[in-house]
């Protein structure tokens, strides 16, 4: 799916096929997606050549749209520890929870599982580039950055799945938060 072929009218009917998706439509065809969606099947060819296309290519669109808003939101902030909790806490709501609303669709696509390690491993290598700055910045202890990113860009996705989720005092994202939270405490040099 590229911006630069799409229409204003392609573009709503991307934006209501997100809302679609989060309903499920694993056993629905590129005819039944047209028909919910009120737009005619050659439309919907003309967005994405196959149902599992566009899946991937919307959800790579939400995901991507929000790691915009993520790195949107840092700018106006100094502290390289503010930025990596709100940085994280974003994070948190899209890998888990927001991500989980299309798990039943996403398993069954080619290529899904490939397109949500591309994000992951994104955001991971952000988080970070923003553990390297706080060290710079002597906000936190010197840590293996890496590991520390690995752990923090994983935690929802962890928590998210169903068996976890069933035993959790809190919803995903929250545990996501709090134990994101306790992660980058812990490393925050006393003031």
């Amino acid at each position: 799916m590229s911006d630069t072929r799409l229409t204003q009218k392609h573009l709503e009917v991307i934006q209501n096929f997100e809302n679609l998706l989060e309903d499920g439509i694993a056993n629905q065809t590129m005819s039944d997606i047209a028909s919910n969606l009120r737009v005619s099947l050659r439309t919907l060819y003309e967005i994405a050549p196959s149902k599992e296309k566009l899946v991937i290519s919307t959800i790579d669109r939400i995901l991507t749209n929000i790691a915009k808003q993520a790195l949107g939101s840092l700018k106006n902030m100094e502290s390289s520890v503010d930025k990596l909790r709100t940085f994280t806490k974003i994070g948190n709501e899209a890998a888990g929870p927001r991500i989980q609303k299309y798990a039943v669709d996403l398993t069954k696509i080619k290529g899904a599982d490939e397109m949500i390690r591309s994000h992951e491993s994104a955001y991971i290598d952000h988080i970070k580039r923003l553990l390297e700055e706080a060290v710079e910045k002597d906000e936190i202890e010197s840590v293996d950055t890496r590991a520390v990113a690995i752990m923090l860009g994983t935690v929802a996705r962890i928590f998210s799945k169903k068996n976890h989720q069933e035993k959790l005092a809190a919803s995903a994202e929250e545990s996501a938060n709090m134990i994101s939270g306790l992660i980058i405490d812990g490393l925050v040099k006393p003031k």
